[in-house]
């Protein structure tokens, strides 16, 4: 290679030099502008506004949450879950004395599928458990936010009755987990975004 054709070979590479430097100033400027992004469960290191020594502001107004008491085992079971998600398991009872109430409706059904006319059974279930939830201030009627979360489980079924009964019961617990996931980060996001 000749003396011309190694400084063309210099002025091309200082040219992808000056382009990646350019583009790395664009994209810091444009990176620059996204300031108001913050992860939704702060932690209260970052000094925000929104978070308190204790821990990020939508984490204290979550443990803020009085859960309504239910009669049904699959309502207890998904009380319980929301307790433990909502407070990190540290109010048992679930009466905080908050200064937000949680009222739920829960329905538990149980649809057979995958029949199999040759053993005139069903092998196959879904059960869904449907959780319609609102949330008010306590003392008062006014609601401010409401949603209804429905999640399904599959099994197998059996000849066995006994083994066939836990499996439905373990199904039902495994959806109102799914269930209780779905209704603190809807309620998590209320609070990031109405307070």
């Amino acid at each position: 290679m000749s003396l011309p054709d190694a400084n063309v070979a210099r002025s091309r590479h200082a040219g992808f030099r000056w382009h990646g430097f350019v583009l790395a100033a664009v994209l810091s400027a444009g990176l620059a502008g996204c300031s108001d992004i913050r992860p939704l469960y702060d932690g209260g290191n970052s000094g925000s506004a929104l978070s308190t020594p204790g821990g990020s502001a939508v984490e204290n107004q979550l443990a803020l949450v009085d859960v309504e008491a239910q009669s049904t085992r699959v309502g207890q079971r998904l009380r319980n879950d929301l307790l433990f998600r909502l407070a990190g398991g540290s109010n048992p009872s679930g009466s905080t004395g908050g200064a937000y109430q949680l009222s739920l409706r829960v329905t538990s059904i149980s649809e057979d599928n995958l029949v199999r006319p040759e053993l005139n059974r069903s092998t196959g279930r879904f059960v869904t458990v449907t959780a319609t939830y609102k949330l008010t201030h306590a003392g008062s009627d006014t609601t401010l936010t409401t949603s209804t979360i429905q999640r399904s489980a599959a099994i197998e079924v059996t000849d066995q009755t006994f083994a066939a009964e836990r499996a439905t019961i373990d199904a039902e617990n495994r959806a109102s987990a799914d269930v209780a996931d779905s209704i603190r980060t809807e309620l998590a996001a209320w609070f990031a975004t109405r307070r």
